[in-house]
């Protein structure tokens, strides 16, 4: 299928970035990136491609190797309870994943994944002098799988963006909820021991809605998904890009994330 027929380009002009209009549709996403730390854009697919992609993932969902684990916010294994500082307190995650080598060759979503005008799309809203497909066997585009249990702690992500793709929704659980822009702030692990605490306060929820594409700068905010519960899984893409040709990822995270190097 030609990528084309699977986005709403009535909404979203990837075919015109080129043109004045396209630019200004451009600079409107990059403006409210910088704003907002992320680029949602609702209903980016077409509504009887969502149904293919959905049905395509869902087929490969079997196939997830599944995490469970416990970090901190940063990212760092493990957590100490009674430590007090929030830079250590533990975060609990449970997620699979499907690797990109287990998605059919010319499948839907690897056919996305590879079309030129979305990643280039996504170079303009980062205002990003260029950027390449990742070079990773397993991880360049994999499908996140959350089942009943499963969730996402808080953390900071270790890359600067990622791209997402909400396929399918659970019954019930699965929010995204985020804190803006905090790493780095003089007030940042104040801020962080409160929303570790329980409190509501600076916490923002998207409505990640089936369809919806997501650019988000999660390096600089902090954010979670909440538990998911029911029959139907949660089914994410996450499409990888880089700025630096042939990046990959190391043996050490594959063999986490995968089960294996190769």
């Amino acid at each position: 299928m030609n990528p084309a027929a699977l986005v709403a380009l009535d909404r979203y002009p990837l075919m015109k970035l080129d043109t004045a209009s396209g630019s200004r549709f451009a600079a409107k996403l990059t403006a409210q990136y910088r704003a907002d730390g992320l680029c949602h854009l609702p209903q980016f697919l077409k509504p009887g491609a969502l149904t293919a992609l959905q049905e395509e993932a869902r087929k490969l969902q079997g196939k997830a190797y599944f995490v469970r684990g416990t970090h901190t916010v940063y990212l760092e294994k493990g957590g100490d309870h009674k430590n007090g500082n929030p830079a250590k307190a533990p975060e609990q995650t449970e997620v699979g994943s499907v690797a990109y080598d287990l998605l059919p060759e010319h499948g839907l979503l690897r056919t996305l994944y590879e079309w030129e005008p979305l990643k280039e799309l996504i170079r303009r809203v980062l205002d990003k002098p260029r950027l390449h497909y990742f070079a990773d066997p397993l991880g360049a585009c994999s499908i996140n799988v959350f089942r009943a249990g499963g969730k996402h702690g808080w953390h900071f992500d270790e890359s600067e963006f990622t791209t997402t793709l909400m396929l399918q929704s659970p019954e019930c659980g699965g929010a995204f909820e985020y804190v803006p822009q905090i790493r780095g702030l003089p007030e940042e692990q104040t801020l962080v021991s409160r929303i570790l605490g329980g409190e509501r306060e600076g916490v923002c929820r998207l409505p990640f809605t089936e369809g919806s594409l997501l650019i988000f700068g999660g390096r600089q905010t902090l954010h979670r998904v909440t538990e998911i519960s029911g029959s139907v899984s949660r089914l994410v893409p996450v499409l990888c890009y880089t700025e630096q040709p042939n990046e990959t990822n190391t043996d050490a995270v594959r063999q986490y994330f995968w089960g294996r190097t190769t």
